[in-house]
């Protein structure tokens, strides 16, 4: 080999090796070290950074990760919001309170952290399955494969603070969203200060002093040379201010640790099974061992296994049920337009009813209104045949609009049938809604199954337990567990089996939201 060569070789070879000794390009770990603890990071521009990262910032550290855009686990270093989904230009390039966080934590042995923010961003732009929230949500539910999730840091940007009471009441259903989608009704959640917002800062005080397990820090002494942007040396302050709280709210947490009921047990009135299936039942006793669950009614969806679609199934499903009678019983189903007139719907109803059917649901108007004719139909034969009817309501299923006065309209029409409200019929428990429509209508009733119901409920505890109380008599403790969820030992301490025990509910209430409405209700013995 030539000189030239040889020198060619080794100048290619230190070039390939420069960017790692330079931190550019770092190892990556795809499992993070054992019993590794994250953070999620999120916000406008403050969380981004805007200051100028150190000289002599490199690696944060041994044992502190980042998560990168392809979800694995890399050492971490500045800037830390360089995987943003959500952040381009100066959000992707400045230092932000991450890495003082990570010296205010550094009893941790091993810290993680998620970093998706982005300067602009509105408060309200975080709220729904928006492009800024879904892209948080999903890289949190990555790092939450191999690592826990311990903590949410929340900073304002530049944005999003001219109605500070608004502000606050949009950050306070982004809180319980994030608690609700990663399954910790108590995850704490600490506040960063805006920069010269007096008004803002002072409602997100009482944001947090009144939602639990939530803190805010206070931004006395820091530096925004433009009023809007923390500084290199306000942002290692802020950091670990914001690791104190973090801190402290995790003591708070751990010495409250909520555990579902001991001293009841559950009737779950909305369940799902593989009915057909010569096993689909007994993967429900199984599971209905291990969550305390005395008896349960199973209601058929459209799966192939769930919902006989021939005789011999339909055999197949009534003896499997037989097996299991007084703990568990099942709703019979008509989809809408599979008949055509009151009384063919009423033949079905009876037969059904016969072979020891309890009520009817779940009720899916695919594509239609809530008060479709096809949908009045199958109410008006339900409300003939006396059975109970659940039913489901989203973007395009049983349709509403605010105010739900189709629903309205359905429960006048069938005041003999008792009606029970399910999924996105939670969702305008803000405005009032459902908390009237129980009032005044004696026909309805409403199960708290799916996650949408502890997610509306938890933005404002005060509230729901005054809810709870004033509704006692309506209200049915329920999962939505299906054949999909049945194997998971970690649904036994997720948000239903819970929630209701946070509230600190007199005992008569707990007794029949638990149990003695879905008795009531369905006509259990």
């Amino acid at each position: 080999m030539s000189r030239f060569h040889l020198a060619f070789l080794v100048c290619a070879v230190i070039g390939l090796a420069l960017p790692r000794f330079f931190g550019q390009e770092p190892e990556v770990s795809k499992d993070p070290p054992e019993g590794m603890q994250f953070y999620l990071l999120i916000g406008g521009a403050n969380m981004a950074g805007r200051a100028e990262i150190p000289a002599d910032a490199g690696e944060l550290g041994e044992g502190i990760q980042l998560l990168n855009d392809k979800n694995e686990w890399e050492p971490a270093r500045s800037p830390l919001n360089r995987y943003s989904t959500i952040a381009e230009g100066e959000d992707l390039r400045g230092f932000g309170p991450g890495e003082g966080f990570v010296r205010g934590m550094r009893a941790e042995r091993s810290l993680g952290l998620v970093l998706n923010a982005a300067g602009g961003t509105k408060i309200d732009d975080w709220l729904g399955k928006s492009k800024v929230y879904w892209g948080a949500r999903g890289r949190t539910k990555a790092a939450m494969r191999n690592a826990s999730l311990k903590g949410v840091i929340w900073m304002h940007g530049e944005e999003g603070s001219e109605d500070p009471e608004a502000y606050a009441k949009s950050l306070r259903s982004l809180i319980s969203n994030l608690r609700n989608d990663f399954g910790d009704i108590n995850l704490p959640v600490v506040i960063g200060p805006a920069p010269g917002e007096a008004d803002l800062n002072a409602e997100l005080l009482k944001l947090a002093e009144d939602v639990p397990f939530t803190a805010m820090v206070g931004s006395k002494g820091l530096t925004a040379p433009d009023g809007v942007h923390f500084d290199k040396e306000s942002q290692l302050a802020l950091g670990k201010r914001l690791a104190e709280r973090m801190i402290a709210l995790q003591a708070e947490a751990a010495d409250h640790k909520p555990m579902p009921p001991s001293d009841i047990r559950f009737i779950d009135p909305h369940v799902h099974a593989m009915s057909v299936t010569p096993l689909g039942l007994r993967a429900v006793v199984k599971w209905m061992d291990e969550r305390n669950v005395e008896r349960c009614i199973v209601s058929p969806l459209s799966h192939k296994g769930s919902r006989p679609q021939t005789e011999e199934e339909r055999k197949a499903m009534l003896e499997n049920f037989s097996k299991y009678k007084g703990r568990i019983d099942r709703m019979a189903l008509i989809d809408p337009g599979e008949v055509e007139t009151v009384n063919e719907a009423v033949a079905i109803l009876k037969r059904e009813k016969a072979d020891g059917a309890i009520a009817f649901g779940e009720h899916y108007g695919k594509g239609l209104m809530f008060d479709d004719p096809k949908n009045l139909l199958l109410y008006e034969a339900c409300e003939k045949t006396g059975l109970p009817v659940m039913f489901h309501i989203d973007q395009n299923k049983n349709m509403v609009e605010p105010g739900m006065a189709r629903v309205d309209r359905v429960l006048k029409k069938f005041p003999d049938c008792k009606i029970v409200a399910h999924a996105y019929w939670w969702r305008q428990l803000a405005n009032g809604t459902c908390d009237r429509q129980l009032q005044e209508h004696p026909n309805l009733y409403a199960d708290m199954s799916g996650h949408v119901v502890v997610q509306v409920l938890s933005r404002d505890r005060k509230y729901a337990r005054e809810f709870l109380i004033r509704n006692q008599d309506k209200i049915l403790w329920a999962t939505d567990e299906g054949w999909w969820s049945f194997g998971d030992q970690k649904k036994q301490m997720n948000l239903h089996y819970t929630f209701f025990e946070e509230l600190d509910l007199p005992d008569e209430v707990r007794q029949k939201i638990y149990r003695g409405n879905a008795e009531k209700v369905y006509g259990l013995r």
